[in-house]
């Protein structure tokens, strides 16, 4: 397959699609350097920031009702909804052919304070994807798990559950064979929300 238009035509979802690193692959994928998609469905659950993303993405300064009840066949489709939560997850993959998966509590002190919740969205959530289309034989092609370097001998609740979240791709694939389960990991991105450039940035001021 030509690897410069894998993605040309498909419909893709991106949970978490409203945080730093989920706003950046949707302009990455709009920006067609891997083939135009037919349908980028935004899936979060802040309201805000997918309205605010919204505007800028249709290079809208208000939001009328045409706006948030767009036309069928806009590229951007957003979908109010939290990975947690089983049928939002399902409808939310209904037809799609790619996801990312995104969704994440992703801040390390976040995590150590509130570990359960931690556990709920990055390992459960993880498991609500691999659950909706192996229960309703949904034709996704890949899934891509988007973990961190954290998870590499995991000394936080963080690295910890995102350590777990791959396992729970990964095995997804011995009884899932229409679906390709791949993790990738990243480092710190920089000026990202949580990061410590803007911490830095605002110490200076």
């Amino acid at each position: 397959m030509d690897r410069k238009n894998e993605l040309k035509g498909k419909r893709i979802l991106v949970t978490g699609g409203t945080g730093s690193l989920g706003m950046t692959l949707v302009r990455r994928l709009l920006s067609g350097e891997m083939g135009l998609p037919a349908k980028i469905i935004v899936f979060s659950r802040d309201e805000a920031k997918q309205h605010f993303m919204r505007l800028e993405f249709l290079n809208r300064s208000v939001a009328t009702d045409e706006v948030i009840y767009h036309k069928a066949e806009d590229i951007l489709d957003f979908r109010i909804g939290d990975v947690r939560d089983y049928p939002a997850v399902v409808a939310a993959l209904r037809d799609v052919d790619v996801v990312f998966h995104a969704a994440a509590l992703k801040q390390v002190p976040s995590c150590e304070y509130f570990p359960f919740e931690a556990v709920l969205t990055n390992i459960h959530g993880a498991q609500n994807v691999v659950r909706a289309i192996r229960e309703n034989r949904m034709l996704v092609s890949t899934v891509i798990g988007i973990s961190t370097d954290k998870a590499c001998k995991p000394i936080n609740v963080m690295g910890m559950t995102k350590a777990l979240q791959e396992r729970v791709f990964v095995e997804a694939n011995r009884d899932s064979p229409e679906t390709r389960y791949v993790c990738v990991r990243y480092g710190n991105v920089i000026a990202s929300r949580g990061s410590i450039i803007p911490l830095f940035a605002e110490q200076i001021r």
